[in-house]
């Protein structure tokens, strides 16, 4: 789609834009991940969406006199290439982590509809099938990809817009007092590290910087598309996620395969139930398609970044089915919600290192409340990985590891292959 081709996307627009690219199949696990901790995970929402307001501020503004609409080439353009290389390397690894994340989810939900397939050996067998199912349909292209996403998100808001707000009547506050804190830390500790597990719900708060190009007025309806947006997202989470606390125990929920469904059963029997599984083993099958093609053209990207060229798709797409696979392979745990959680937890890691760095190229080159918001931005990436346990530390310290190896690798490369070129 070229700029200026067709309609532009107004604000109202662009506010749904990003909120239904938040709005992934991730918040059908959730409730179950952050259960270990209990229900003052409603405060790890409240801090999320304040980080994800400054967050989202700074990418909107980082983007506005970027011609390319991206952050990741505001980064290069700013802290250098080899900044922007870092970039786009973790938000590539973020991507091969969500994968196997996402088939998690889906492989979750399809065992509540066919109990059978409960075990943990036949749940990482269904993790392994959703990732190479959506491995030969990204070989039919785009088109086939977007319809099923399209699909797939109408029909995965009806649980939660049905639990936000039918749910309530059913709400037990007792349930919710005794559940507030069963993780054994104190209650500043399981709120931090709650908040980490819950910003993962609101990555692809960038979507409406990226395409700028496609938004009337992109220096106005950018920033606010980005901020409704998030709001939105917040409202639908939080009163949908509450309410599950208040409907299960969180040491019952912290075991469950699909907190919705479960909920759902509570509220209105076990049918209803049934239809929610459908509904979110839906969405994040739709989610993973999506994935996988964004997946794919990142690393093409990656390798145009590097050392110029084309990449074989076909050969990228088995490639990044390959590694999910391995992945999801290398984090099987006893129960689908602690393989989920330790993925999230990876995930929202190398995503966090990536917006550290436009929080500071955004302070680098603006002045006044732009500025900042960029060191705002900064000083709450930092400080949400600071405020983990050691052992969750131990996650991007071989992130960055990781990242720092395949940079040095890639530039040494382009290197040669300039010289050889010469």
């Amino acid at each position: 789609m070229k700029a200026g081709s067709g309609a532009k996307i107004g604000p109202v627009a662009g506010t749904f834009l990003v909120a239904t690219t938040m709005i992934g199949s991730g918040i059908f696990m959730l409730p179950a991940t952050v259960a270990a901790i209990g229900s003052i995970s409603v405060i790890g929402w409240v801090i999320a969406a304040i980080g994800a307001l400054l967050i989202g501020l700074t990418l909107a503004i980082l983007s506005r006199d970027e011609p390319h609409g991206t952050y990741l080439d505001s980064i290069a353009h700013v802290l250098g290439p080899v900044a922007g290389l870092v970039s786009t390397i973790l938000f590539v690894i973020s991507m091969l982590i969500s994968l196997p994340m996402v088939a998690v989810a889906a492989a979750g939900y399809t065992s509540f509809l066919f109990p059978a397939l409960s075990s943990n050996t036949a749940t990482i067998a269904l993790t392994h099938a959703y990732i190479w199912i959506f491995v030969a349909v990204s070989w039919r292209g785009a088109r086939l990809i977007a319809s099923v996403g399209t699909a797939s998100l109408v029909v995965g808001l009806v649980p939660l817009i049905l639990l936000a707000t039918l749910g309530w009547g059913k709400f037990d506050a007792e349930i919710f007092r005794s559940s507030w804190n069963i993780s054994g830390k104190s209650n500043a500790s399981a709120a931090m590290s709650a908040t980490l597990i819950l910003f993962m719900a609101y990555l692809g708060l960038e979507n409406a910087s990226i395409v700028r190009e496609q938004i009337e007025n992109p220096r106005r309806n950018v920033p606010i598309a980005t901020v409704c947006g998030i709001l939105f997202s917040t409202l639908i989470y939080i009163a949908s996620t509450t309410v599950v606390s208040g409907l299960i125990p969180a040491a019952t929920l912290a075991k469950s395969a699909a907190p919705f469904a479960d909920a759902t059963a509570v509220l209105l029997g076990a049918v209803a139930a049934m239809l929610v599984a459908v509904c979110g083993a839906a969405k994040a099958a739709g989610t993973l398609g999506a994935l996988q093609l964004e997946t794919v053209e990142c690393v093409v990207v990656m390798k145009r970044q590097v050392a110029g060229g084309s990449l074989s798709r076909s050969g990228t797409n088995i490639a990044v089915g390959v590694i999910a696979s391995a992945i999801a392979l290398f984090t099987a745990s006893p129960n689908v919600a602690s393989q989920f959680g330790v993925l999230a937890t990876a995930l929202v890691t190398t995503s966090i290192l990536s917006l550290v760095l436009a929080g500071v190229a955004l302070a680098k080159t603006r002045s006044g409340l732009p500025r900042a918001t960029g060191i705002a931005s900064v000083l709450f990436c930092v400080g949400l990985l600071a405020a983990q346990p050691l052992k969750d530390m131990m996650v991007a310290a071989l992130l960055c590891i990781a990242t720092a190896a395949l940079t040095a690798i890639l530039i040494a490369w382009r290197r040669r292959m300039a010289a050889t070129a010469n």
